[in-house]
């Protein structure tokens, strides 16, 4: 099956959408939530160079993008600075700091993998996003199968995952 979402990395350069509130309701996403996270997580550059198609890994990135009504989000390698992570030059001015749009395109593109949460019809059509209170730039730590297409793009079908949330910003 095809990732829903291998070129979406890189849409949403400085947007202005705003996040839906919270929700603890998860419905079809309760069985993939964990209080903990897994042990043995790789970064998602790490998991982009030596992940095999079918193979099982632990992945872990901050939230870049939500896929709207749906259970899918892309993961950034948290070595990458967002802008309003400490010290970044735009730390205080950018209303969407998780677009990383102070990096050039393609570096965000290959520092970011898909993760999907499906049953056997596909992706859940629920949206993620506010799910437990998951937001942008929250730090997600994801077991689940590979899935790479014919350019190198990493998808993981979730299994099970949790989160912590990223500091508040100062405004």
């Amino acid at each position: 099956m095809r990732s829903l979402l291998p070129l979406l990395l890189v849409l949403s350069a400085c947007s202005t959408e705003s996040a839906p509130a919270p929700s603890s309701k998860g419905g079809a996403l309760e069985p993939f939530f964990a209080q903990q996270a897994e042990p043995g997580s790789v970064d998602v550059l790490a998991a982009r160079a030596s992940a095999k198609a079918g193979s099982e890994l632990v992945l872990k990135g901050r939230v870049k993008d939500f896929v709207g009504g749906l259970a899918a989000f892309t993961l950034i390698d948290p070595s990458l600075r967002a802008c309003s992570d400490e010290g970044d030059p735009m730390q205080d001015s950018c209303e969407t700091p998780w677009d990383y749009c102070c990096i050039p395109g393609k570096e965000v593109a290959a520092a970011c993998a898909t993760v999907e949460f499906r049953d056997a019809a596909g992706v859940l059509k629920q949206p993620i996003e506010g799910f437990h209170g998951l937001a942008h730039l929250d730090t997600v730590v994801v077991r689940g199968t590979a899935e790479l297409d014919a350019t190198g793009n990493l998808t993981l079908v979730a299994k099970s995952f949790s989160f912590t949330p990223n500091p508040p910003r100062k405004n």
